[in-house]
């Protein structure tokens, strides 16, 4: 069960800190939604998102996944949780301000496909 986390209220990484920030960028750039409760493969994706020219905010839990979506409205949703994966999936796609936001799951040690990327990239083209 999806349970409101302590850690929103936690302690926040350096690495989360700068992914934070770099929501503020300039609009254009398309915004992805980092759901990974590792530190370490949530730092690395995060890096790699931002070195593609991507801002990057993040989440340590689903919940906090569900919360920021709803409130940033990012242009994908990459999730990477070992728990309630499914089921912060399906909030998503269920929610009606989160819905139209494309999620990939992605498995623990494994990068963002460069082929999602590039989709999204040319999508916001348009």
């Amino acid at each position: 069960m999806l349970e409101r986390g302590g850690e929103m209220s936690g302690m926040t990484t350096p690495a989360d800190a700068r992914a934070t920030e770099a929501t503020s960028g300039p609009a254009a750039l398309p915004l992805v939604l980092l759901a990974d409760e590792n530190d370490v493969s949530r730092e690395r994706r995060a890096r790699q998102l931002h070195a593609r020219g991507f801002r990057v905010t993040v989440a340590r839990t689903g919940f906090e996944a569900i919360v920021k979506a709803s409130c940033q409205l990012p242009d994908l949703i990459v999730v990477a949780l070992r728990q309630d994966t499914a089921e912060t999936v399906e909030l998503l796609a269920t929610c009606p301000s989160t819905a139209h936001i494309p999620v990939v799951r992605i498995t623990q040690g494994r990068s963002v496909p460069v082929r999602v990327l590039s989709d999204l990239r040319h999508a916001q083209a348009r």
